[in-house]
């Protein structure tokens, strides 16, 4: 077996760069015949690091309209909230904001409110999702203390058929709880050879949802509206690309001041009451190809702004705007056995904190001031070796230099340089079977604050606050054999001096906390028989800070739960279009919790749906999500809270049917 594929595969995906993405990374039905696979599709990106990739047909079938929808099929990825404005994604445990997460190259940082999301992202137009545990190769960028997540949209080419000019796209979905209706409408063309353009609108309405066994959830209705342009132009002889695309999301309701938390409670900063909330991502990239045939070499760029945004009306307005550019290049050595590529990346990011002064009319005033804003500057340089060592081992071996310049709102000014090197191994060991291991370690410099709490809580940086320092190890087995697939990954994920919240440290002060170490490890098995595919995952992590378990209020660090499987069946009718499946999401009871707090409750949740093609052009899905509507909540999800003396998360949602009807002209 050659293991070429994992490794030109890990050059292509664990690029943060649009445009290196949309001309090297694999496609559609290459991502998914890389096996080991499990519904979403995993392969190994790095040595024995796990590549997690959610196709669109796979998110056509989920019909998802929230984060938790898109990453539902993997065990090692859990997203709690409840609601799309309250959504954060956990990784073996640990918390988007310790990974680097990118939409179309453009990453997603800073940390505007531990009780809100930080992601707004359009399910819909998405081509695929990336997901990478642990801080691994140097092409996964600036700060990827444990791993990375990259968001890669579609452009005209996903929609026009062969020797067709132009077209139309038309989506409608209906979803029971909460009486929701989504519509998605896009254009697409081709002007000659080389111009394509694609210009897209979604728009979702839905109200209050219930929970299972119907119990209804207020101020979790909201309406969201995205508008999205994707160009590309081509040189005549294909071996230029340039892409340039502008995404614009809103997300508004009336929901609770903490939007993870249900119900009225008056607490001493500020009670839960409802407000008027509006959440907005505005995105711009700009990119370059030099597209090589041969893969000998190729140059890549990508020019991008991103800016988060959160609107709570009469309170404040804050946002976090990325500016930067990444430019590589790729080129062989040694008769072809080395394939490195080198690299540049800048970013220019900025916090903003706008308050909307004294509200009065509660136990006490509500004071939201204006603070000066907050900057980091981040410049890497970096290079990654893909060396054919033998015919049955293959080497990844790079290292990236990160320095960061960071200035608080209290005009502090932080200096910190670090080198990130990796190393990964596979080997063939024949009859379909291949070993696989890796040791990658990542730096981030001091960041900023988390805005709300910043404001609210007063709190400022400790003037000896150190960068962090994440370490990754893990060992992998894979085997292929005919219609059977099966993968196993053991692993230990570290970061040192890693910075926590001054609930978690000296009052009012940010620091230094210690030490968060995850181990765990992840397996899965897949088989085909004709038309029925048949899948089983099952995922365990101990995220723990200095010994002890994390809790549901380790903001910005992470979670810990129970063990979590997943199983998934589905079969392809020959004689009639039509697809059924069924889905299983089960999640073990935990009970290794700081004492006074409860375990959290198990649960099983089983989802059902029908695809059918009774036409080239016409696609109908019917799903139900929470087949038995069970009462529960997502233990991903902030759970008991001793002050409450009650669950203060979100419940999840109960039983839901949806229906969706697509056709392209």
């Amino acid at each position: 077996m050659n293991l070429k594929p994992y490794f030109f595969t890990a050059l292509a995906t664990l690029a943060p760069s649009a445009a290196f993405a949309q001309t090297t990374a694999p496609s559609e039905d290459d991502i998914v015949d890389l096996a080991p696979v499990i519904v979403t599709g995993e392969t190994y990106a790095f040595g024995a690091q796990k590549l997690i990739t959610v196709t669109s047909d796979e998110l056509d079938r989920l019909q998802p309209v929230d984060l938790e929808d898109v990453f539902s099929q993997d065990p090692s990825v859990r997203v709690g909230g409840g609601i799309g404005v309250a959504e954060k994604i956990y990784v073996r445990g640990i918390e988007d904001k310790l990974l680097h997460v990118s939409i179309d190259g453009a990453p997603q940082g800073g940390y505007l409110s531990h009780h809100q999301s930080q992601f707004t992202v359009e399910p819909e137009l998405l081509k695929y999702v990336e997901v990478e545990p642990g801080p691994g190769g140097a092409l996964q960028g600036p700060g990827a203390l444990a791993g990375a997540i990259r968001f890669v949209t579609k452009d005209a080419n996903d929609f026009l058929a062969p020797g067709q000019t132009a077209g139309a796209f038309t989506k409608a979905t209906y979803l029971s709880n909460g009486d929701g209706l989504k519509l998605t409408g896009a254009l697409y063309g081709r002007a000659g050879d080389n111009v394509t353009l694609l210009a897209a609108y979604t728009w979702l309405d839905i109200g209050d949802y219930d929970a299972g066994e119907g119990t209804l959830v207020d101020y979790s209705a909201h309406e969201q509206t995205r508008a999205f342009v994707k160009g590309t132009a081509t040189s005549d002889d294909g071996a230029h690309t340039f892409t340039l695309s502008f995404e614009s999301i809103e997300d508004e309701g009336t929901f609770r001041h903490r939007p993870n938390f249900f119900g009225y409670f008056n607490h001493p900063v500020a009670p839960n009451i409802p407000v008027d909330m509006t959440f907005g991502r505005d995105t711009v990239t700009a990119s370059y190809t030099q597209s090589i045939n041969d893969e000998d070499h190729g140059l890549s760029a990508v020019a991008y702004f991103s800016d988060n945004t959160t609107d709570r009306a009469g309170q404040y307005n804050m946002g976090y705007a990325s500016v930067g550019l990444d430019v590589r290049y790729a080129d062989t050595y040694a008769g072809g056995t080395h394939r490195v590529t080198y690299g540049a990346d800048y970013r220019d990011d900025t916090l903003e904190f706008t308050g909307g002064g004294s509200i009065t009319g509660f136990a006490r005033p509500l004071n939201y001031v204006t603070i000066p804003d907050e900057t980091v500057n981040i410049f890497g340089a970096y290079v990654q070796d893909l060396w054919q060592a033998t015919d049955a081992v293959e080497v990844a071996l790079g290292a990236r230099f990160d320095s960061y310049d960071y200035e608080d709102k209290d005009g502090n000014n932080y200096s910190d340089t670090g080198i990130s090197p990796s190393l990964g191994v596979a080997v063939d060991l024949g009859e379909g079977f291949s070993l696989n291991a890796s040791y990658g370690l990542a730096y981030r410099g001091p960041t900023v604050i988390d805005a709300i709490t910043a404001n609210e809580g007063t709190i400022t940086n400790a003037s000896d606050i150190d960068g962090e320092q994440a370490t990754n190890g893990e060992f992998g087995l894979s085997y292929t054999h005919g219609v059977f697939t099966f993968a196993a990954t053991v692993y230990r994920q570290e970061i040192d001096d890693v910075i926590v919240n001054s609930s978690l440290n000296e009052p009012g002060l940010r620091g230094n906390g210690g030490k968060l170490k995850v181990d765990g490890y992840d397996l899965s098995a897949a088989a085909r028989w004709g038309g029925f595919n048949a899948s089983l995952a099952v995922s365990q992590s101990d995220p723990e800070l200095n010994g002890s378990p994390l809790t549901d209020v380790s903001f910005g660090l992470g979670s810990a739960y129970g063990r979590a499987w997943t199983a998934a069946f589905d079969y392809t009718f020959n004689d009639v279009p039509v697809r059924l499946g069924w889905n299983i999401d089960l999640v073990e009871s935990f009970d290794e919790v700081p004492a006074g707090l409860p375990a959290k409750d198990g649960y099983d949740i089983h989802g059902v749906f029908a695809e059918w093609r009774p036409h080239d052009r016409l696609t109908l899905v019917a799903s139900v999500h929470n087949l038995f509507d069970i009462a529960y909540t997502d233990q991903a999800t902030a759970g008991y809270n001793s002050q409450l003396q009650r669950i203060a998360g979100l419940p999840a949602a109960g039983r839901d049917f949806r229906l969706s009807a697509s056709f392209k002209f």
